[in-house]
């Protein structure tokens, strides 16, 4: 059941609840309010109704929840509002920008849960994609100010700075290709429109979008951007000068390049990069500007810039800086600076990506390390400060160590992995966030198969994980489960029928889950002879 519009106002005014999917209750018709007119809203009604947008605005941020349609529940009240302000305005945009990052997340969750949301409500609205959110929520910034200039001295509402601002972020957080143009352009209308002053926010929303981008230019056109703020800001206009957020969004934009990059010297030249960007902002904080004082976040984006290197060389650059941001929490007592899960985790991400025989080893001891301090900060019994963060392992960095387990030259790497897995299934019990990912198991079948020790037994815990996989509620097996399965087979045993029998076994499980991928096909190539490879292309094909 809908109501309509007005009856939604209503029912705002009245402290009452509107009845759609997420948990609010209709009132009994017999309750006799009638509608207010226009000339009953006073201002603490204005206020009221603001509260409530907002209050559903909020929720639009949790991608658990049936994010359109409380959007068009907050649209649908503020347009049966007939005294609304720029609040109640920059509100129904703020409900479509939480819109559009929450559907963006809810591509990564699993399909029973899209089916649960898309089911069970019915949008006013037709938004499906973070897309449609952005440009429906431009779309309404776009009607205001084409409103306004039609009649510029009428009582009608004008966005603001706000406005503008929500609008970029929306289009920042998402990874459509042309995003960032979509957040330049409106950047530019603010700078072209003579009542709107862009601000900090404003650039920063704007090289947010770029670095996130999978454009190759972008990291040229931030540093651009970042060159024409501090311009301004030389000028006078305080209001764009940059600050570490600023500078971190370049930084971050480094990691990517480093990703995209294949020659490893221009990966490690873009990796100096960042790191000569780090100590221009020490600099900058020696001559009085602590704006730029360097956190635990921008050593740890430096840091995942030498991870994406790949070479030992890389990583014990990393572990360079990781010895200096010790050593900076130690003297100030700063948590903004002290290592955290992310900065450990980023570290082994650096180890894990090489192939050097200290790789797992190394990583190994991190965890431990950071178990130890986290043990350490727990003892004390003191509450966590604010901005405070602890080195508590997760699932990530569990998987991260597996990573390098697999990569390592290690004899044993199948038993070692084995352990890694099992102590995560063993945290998970008490800690959720240790639970094991797909993207875990799949690194430990990876590390099975190129085990050179114990073959056998290599392949026996193969089998086991996928056997665990499969029984495992929180986890589906996926194309990578069954392909990194069927490489094992292919690499740790002879060829013959009984690799022919377990590599087909196995390939009739992924073909039972539709699981059959161009990577499965070929790692199928590799396990069987010819005759049995020209059988199952002639059976299934």
């Amino acid at each position: 059941m809908r109501l309509n519009s007005r009856a939604l106002l209503l029912l705002v005014l009245s402290g009452s609840s509107v009845g759609t999917s997420f948990g609010f209750s209709i009132p009994s018709r017999k309750s006799g309010v009638r509608l207010l007119s226009a000339e009953f809203v006073s201002d603490h009604d204005v206020y009221k109704i603001n509260r409530k947008l907002d209050e559903l605005a909020e929720q639009c941020g949790d991608a658990k929840k049936p994010v359109v349609a409380i959007a068009s529940e907050v649209e649908d009240i503020y347009h049966a509002s007939e005294k609304k302000d720029l609040v109640s305005f920059n509100v129904l945009l703020k409900a479509w920008g939480r819109t559009c990052q929450s559907l963006e997340r809810q591509k990564y969750i699993h399909y029973d849960v899209h089916e649960k949301l898309s089911t069970t409500s019915i949008p006013s609205v037709a938004v499906y994609t973070p897309r449609d959110a952005a440009e429906h929520l431009t779309k309404h910034l776009m009607e205001a100010e084409a409103s306004y200039e039609k009649d510029p001295d009428g009582d009608l509402i004008y966005p603001d700075e706000t406005s503008y601002n929500i609008a970029i972020d929306a289009w920042a957080k998402i990874s459509v290709p042309d995003s960032t143009e979509a957040a330049e352009r409106l950047l530019k209308k603010m700078i072209n429109n003579p009542r709107l002053e862009p601000c900090l926010i404003s650039y920063n929303s704007v090289l947010d979008s770029h670095a996130h981008s999978s454009d190759v230019t972008s990291l040229k056109r931030m540093n651009k951007i970042w060159q024409h703020m501090q311009n301004l800001a030389e000028d006078g206009n305080k209001k764009v000068k940059p600050n570490l957020r600023t500078a971190n969004l370049i930084l971050t934009a480094c990691v990517r390049m480093a990703e995209r990059l294949e020659d490893v010297n221009d990966k490690m030249a873009c990796a100096e990069q960042a790191r000569a960007l780090l100590e221009d902002m020490k600099k900058r904080v020696d001559a009085g500007a602590v704006e730029f004082t360097p956190d635990i976040t921008t050593y740890s984006i430096v840091m995942d810039v030498y991870a994406r290197v790949g070479i030992a060389k890389s990583a014990l650059k990393a572990e360079d800086l990781m010895k200096e941001i010790k050593e900076v929490f130690q003297e100030t007592g700063d948590c903004r600076r002290q290592p955290n899960v992310r900065t450990y985790t980023t570290l082994i991400g650096a180890w894990s990506r090489t192939t050097d025989t200290r790789a797992a080893a190394r990583a190994e001891s991190l965890v431990e390390e950071m178990e130890e301090l986290y043990a350490e900060r727990m003892a004390k019994g003191t509450p966590l400060k604010p901005g405070e963060e602890t080195t508590k392992p997760n699932a990530r960095t569990f998987t991260t160590v597996l990573h390098a387990i697999s990569r390592s030259r290690d004899h044993g790497k199948a038993k070692r992995a084995l352990r890694t897995l099992m102590k995560m299934r063993e945290l998970a019990k008490t800690d959720p966030d240790c639970t094991p990912t797909i993207g875990a198991y799949n690194q430990a079948i990876d590390a099975c198969a190129k085990s050179r020790g114990d073959q056998v037994e290599a392949l026996k815990i193969a089998f086991a994980i996928l056997k665990t996989v499969e029984m495992d509620e929180n986890v589906k097996p996926i194309d990578h489960t069954y392909s990194n399965t069927i490489k094992t087979v292919a690499f740790l045993l002879p060829t013959g029928s009984e690799r022919n029998k377990l590599a087909l076994a196995v390939f009739e499980k992924a073909k039972k889950d539709g699981m059959v991928s161009g990577e499965v096909m070929k790692n199928m190539r590799k396990a069987l002879d010819a005759d049995a490879m020209h059988e199952l292309l002639s059976e299934d094909f």
